[in-house]
């Protein structure tokens, strides 16, 4: 779906669906991660990071 837009006009944003599994190289210890991703709209610049819980 082509969406029409000025530059730097929005941003879409959204979770990735379900957790991952990331392992420790430290302790071994293995949690669950969310995956956030944003993108800019006109350059298409993509964003992601991973959301550890405490």
């Amino acid at each position: 779906m082509r969406q029409q837009h000025l530059a730097g006009e929005k941003c879409f944003i959204d979770y990735c669906g379900p957790t991952v599994p990331v392992i420790s190289p430290e302790t071994g210890e293995c949690r669950q991660a969310q995956i956030f991703v944003a993108v800019l709209g006109a350059p298409n610049y993509t964003v992601a990071t991973v959301k550890m819980p405490r």
